[in-house]
């Protein structure tokens, strides 16, 4: 399968927001994103997947992943979050020297860049459903380019000198684009099989906590 990262930008085809965070680990990656350490749970993408798919008015049992007679995951799981339809639910993994996250449709990691990149530096690149994109690049807790690649008029930070050793063409998408640029840069390959696996996720509810 696909390694690399620009293979995100096809596989999350309704949107997704990709982060990087340096030399820190994926359940710190969480943390500073707003989740409590303890409501941090292993689960694979096929059960995110289930997650986001379950009905408002779905049963538990809808859940394939869900062993409903281990009452003490379930009552986890529900004190977490993850069974009162979390808005966000967010995956965290590891390449060598980062810690990254993806979301599914969500967008919860821009706004924490700040957090995020405290005594390190940070990425997102965001796209959504409608075709919207931005990219982001933080340090040491001071958010220094939040923008759309190839649409000054529409603002942000740092659009005219942009994320450092990133410069947008136009030739490609503005997301496929900076995961280009992330690969080459920071030479980060990501399998897609790896991200399957079990990896620390949490979820946020809709009022945005943790």
């Amino acid at each position: 399968m696909a390694s690399g990262l620009r293979w995100i930008a096809t596989e999350y085809d309704l949107g997704y927001t990709f982060t990087l965070c340096e030399g820190i680990e994926p359940r710190e990656l969480l943390v500073r994103m707003g989740a409590e350490p303890q409501h941090v749970h292993e689960l694979t993408a096929d059960a995110v997947a289930e997650l986001q798919a379950r009905p408002e008015d779905g049963h538990l049992g809808d859940l394939e992943f869900l062993d409903r007679e281990d009452e003490a995951l379930v009552a986890r799981l529900t004190e977490a979050g993850f069974l009162s339809h979390p808005e966000v639910l967010v995956r965290a993994g590891t390449v060598p020297g980062w810690a990254y996250a993806i979301e599914n449709i969500s967008c919860h990691a821009p706004a924490r860049l700040a957090a995020l990149s405290r005594g390190t530096r940070a990425y997102t690149v965001f796209r959504s459903v409608n075709g919207e994109h931005q990219v982001g690049y933080a340090r040491d807790g001071q958010v220094l380019a939040h923008y759309e690649p190839g649409m000054p008029h529409l603002g942000g930070v740092g659009v005219r000198d942009g994320v450092p050793g990133f410069a947008y063409s136009g030739q490609e998408l503005p997301d496929v684009a900076f995961l280009r640029f992330l690969e080459s840069e920071h030479g980060i390959w990501l399998a897609w099989e790896d991200t399957q696996a079990l990896l620390p996720t949490a979820a946020f509810a809709r009022s945005g906590g943790g």
